[in-house]
């Protein structure tokens, strides 16, 4: 159990530390484009490692491979939206919760024995893993039942894509994990595509981001300024303004492209440890523990952003300690 347990925190560490580095990158960049450059180094990853490890295909390797890379798909598609429709601070301990419940009752369905002690931590993680989502006091008022709809298709699609990697046979090793990143990928890829043809498309990923509007609609107001007789000087200042902020853009892409590649280099090897976790031991103890990777992104929240963490959120921290020493002794 020792090794299942740091496996799969070695999972959630690497998962939220990119969860952290995706965020920061689009935010500098654009959702989408973060996304993609995540997927795109966490598919280098893990052909590289399928290259290494090798595995077995076989049938049931790649429908297992397939169908949690389609469920997280629609799990990661739900996901963004019911964040969009909000509120976070209840949405996301609410999709947490259910993605780790889902492999727990399949684990009692299929009849899998733990220890008294190992249910109790399991109890534990998912407690902590819901509180360390909690920002603040929402009323539940607030959430439309579109909302609820989502994040609950959200919440089961992951937790069905673990189970799905989990039915998987132990000596296709590391090839199912590598299709679900490989699935999501292409549709990656092909929203892009879409994206140029389609004004429908474009609008739709348009939409997962909020950045205040810039550029042109500055640059038309200076230049309306620019009408009296000191005219010339302020069109050259505003042309000096326009060539510092096209370069600080570009300083900003960049470390972008950095951040959500190293985020995808993590997220691959965070699946890598998923897998072998999994393979080694049971997919709910497995489950609860890799849903602690908010953890580790709420750390780096508070230590490089500074952001204030509530009394709920360090509650659920203690939780997740507490938990995975107990996992680790049962």
């Amino acid at each position: 159990m020792l090794l299942v347990v740091a496996l799969a925190l070695g999972a959630a560490l690497m998962y939220g530390v990119a969860d952290f580095l995706g965020g920061v990158a689009a935010r500098r960049s654009t959702v989408f484009g973060a996304s993609f450059v995540n997927y795109v180094f966490a598919a280098l990853v893990m052909i590289v490692a399928v290259a290494v490890t090798g595995g077995v295909w076989s049938g049931a390797a790649v429908a297992g491979g397939l169908i949690a890379g389609l469920l997280a798909l629609v799990g990661f598609m739900t996901f963004f939206a019911a964040l969009a429709a909000g509120p976070i601070s209840l949405v996301t301990p609410f999709i947490a919760l259910l993605s780790s419940v889902v492999p727990v009752v399949t684990t009692l369905a299929l009849g899998e024995v733990l220890r008294p002690l190992a249910w109790i931590a399991i109890a534990l993680a998912v407690a902590g893993s819901v509180l360390v989502g909690l920002e603040r006091r929402v009323s539940m008022r607030a959430v439309r039942p579109r909302t609820l709809a989502l994040a609950t298709v959200s919440g089961l699609g992951f937790g069905f894509a673990t189970v799905a990697l989990d039915r998987v046979p132990a000596d296709a090793s590391l090839i199912p994990v590598a299709l679900d990143t490989g699935i999501g990928l292409v549709v990656l890829l092909t929203l892009a595509a879409a994206s140029r043809v389609s004004t429908t498309t474009a609008h739709w990923i348009s939409l997962l981001d909020e950045h205040p509007a810039s550029g042109a609609a500055h640059g038309e107001a200076a230049v309306d300024s620019a009408s009296g007789p000191a005219g010339a000087d302020d069109r050259q200042q505003t042309a000096r303004a326009a060539a510092v902020d096209t370069a600080a853009d570009r300083r900003r892409r960049s470390r972008a492209v950095v951040l959500a590649a190293c985020a995808g280099l993590l997220i691959g090897g965070g699946n890598v440890l998923l897998m072998l976790a999994l393979h080694a031991g049971s997919v709910a103890v497995v489950a609860v523990l890799t849903n602690l990777y908010p953890v580790a992104t709420m750390v780096l929240a508070w230590v490089v952003l500074r952001e204030r963490l509530t009394r709920l959120q360090a509650v659920g921290a203690v939780l997740a300690v507490v938990a995975s020493v107990l996992l680790g002794i049962a």
